[in-house]
């Protein structure tokens, strides 16, 4: 293989771990994130700093008490050094916060402090992450996250509850796409 390939089959490693993260962060499927994150990996983002499993436990309890989540990513800047990539990636993620959302919960930073009101929080920021490759797969070793604004909305479901059970999204295996999905991210 040469330089040229060897570079584009790293770059789409590395899209498909970005993408994975969004997947596991939306569908609610944390188990993926073992093949996002080295083991030894750091995360900082807003309040939350330290292993990438400190994480996971902040984000679960930020992310499980809220309706659906969107986490839509573009504009993935990737160098890549060796078995060192340094990846910049543009985000935005969406929010549902539900009327009984946990009132005071410190949710990276940010309070949802809207007892009783269901809303939507956007949030527009960066993923900055250094990847590793280990044994042949490449992996997030250290991610900062960055907000670089965000915006609170009004929520209305634009008629999506008189929408038919299978047409709407769910967590886990009763997701319609878990059919297409499923082969693509369990080895």
């Amino acid at each position: 293989m040469n330089g040229t390939l060897d570079r584009l089959a790293a770059e789409s490693a590395i899209k498909r771990v970005i993408h994975l993260y969004c997947h596991a962060l939306d569908r609610r499927r944390w188990e993926l994130l073992d093949q996002v994150f080295h083991e030894d990996a750091k995360y900082g983002f807003g309040d939350i700093a330290g292993s990438w499993r400190d994480f996971l436990a902040a984000a679960r309890s930020i992310v499980d008490p809220l309706g659906p989540t969107q986490h839509m990513v573009a504009n993935i800047l990737i160098s890549i050094e060796g078995d060192v990539a340094h990846v910049e990636t543009y985000l935005n993620g969406y929010h549902v916060i539900p009327a009984d959302y946990p009132a005071g919960l410190n949710t990276n930073g940010l309070f949802y402090d809207r007892p009783g009101e269901r809303y939507v929080s956007v949030v527009g920021g960066r993923y900055v992450d250094r990847f590793e490759q280990r044994d042949g797969d490449w992996r997030i070793a250290q991610r900062a996250g960055i907000y670089d604004w965000i915006q609170v909305l009004p929520y209305t479901d634009g008629g999506l509850s008189q929408s038919p059970d299978a047409a709407l999204g769910k967590w886990g295996p009763s997701d319609a796409s878990m059919t297409v999905v499923r082969p693509l991210y369990e080895r």
